[in-house]
């Protein structure tokens, strides 16, 4: 199993009293991911799917990429130590090519911070590290050795509430392959288990630190229950939303559900 599908059956296991998740290692005959077993005997399909950035987690990734270099580059030009914060896709091989020179022109007009939205008109130096390498912002570290520079994680933005959950959990339950799964299963409830990634922001702020969205999210026929999961804040459990063909969204908060790897 995948960490996802681990986490799924902590959790509902852990929500529904002696229910059983049991796993269908054949993945490849397009079934769904679990038999959800309740005590009664009844069986549920249940299909675990996950709430992803795409665009973050390639920035991400390209960052932490040690082939790559990592997220420290060692400067020729800069007299001082820095770290850049990129935008959410930003090329961060350019960043890394080419950070060093534009940073250098910034410290040679005095600056030893900025905020590219607010700035770039006053400096032109600003102007062009932005334009061309969507690098967000930037300071001088003191007490870092002097030419290191530190690429940070991306800077994102925009509105965040619960309505954005809704509609990641609606964005899984109308794909295809997952209305394929279930609809296949024959089941008379069938649940559709999203996994809300932390570095999805938007949508995994919102889960597990705002109110719950009014109504219920529209689901196609083939998916009856929802689930939207993510890590609590600080880590130890997991906030759970649920929500059904029948039924709003009401929240469970914080259930202490420990997979086992």
């Amino acid at each position: 199993m995948n960490h996802s599908e681990i986490v799924a059956q902590a959790v509902v296991e852990a929500v529904i009293p002696r229910s059983r998740m049991a796993y269908r290692s054949d993945q490849s005959q397009s079934v769904p991911d679990f038999d959800l077993r309740y005590p009664d005997g009844r069986v549920a399909a249940l299909e675990v799917t996950e709430s992803v950035d795409a665009v973050d987690l390639g920035t991400h990734a390209a960052i932490g990429s040690s082939r790559k270099g990592g997220s420290k580059v060692s400067a020729q030009l800069c007299r001082k130590a820095w770290r850049v914060w990129p935008a959410r896709g930003a090329n961060i091989n350019r960043i890394r090519t080419s950070v060093d020179r534009y940073l250098a022109k910034i410290e040679s007009a005095g600056v030893e911070h900025f905020f590219s939205a607010s700035d770039r008109h006053a400096h032109p130096a600003i102007d062009s590290i932005y334009t061309s390498l969507q690098v967000m912002s930037g300071h001088v570290i003191d007490g870092d050795a002097p030419g290191l520079i530190s690429i940070a994680l991306p800077i994102g933005g925009g509105f965040i509430g619960g309505c954005l959950v809704s509609e990641a959990v609606e964005a899984e339950a109308w794909k295809p392959d997952n209305r394929q799964k279930l609809s296949a299963a024959g089941t008379t409830e069938r649940h559709l288990f999203v996994f809300v990634d932390v570095l999805n922001h938007r949508v995994w702020t919102p889960l597990v630190d705002l109110a719950l969205p009014s109504g219920a999210p529209e689901l196609p026929l083939e998916v009856t229950h929802v689930w939207a999961v993510g890590p609590a804040r600080p880590p130890g459990g997991y906030v759970v939303w649920r929500a059904s063909l029948e039924s709003d969204w009401y929240s469970l908060r914080l259930v202490p559900a420990v997979p086992s790897n």
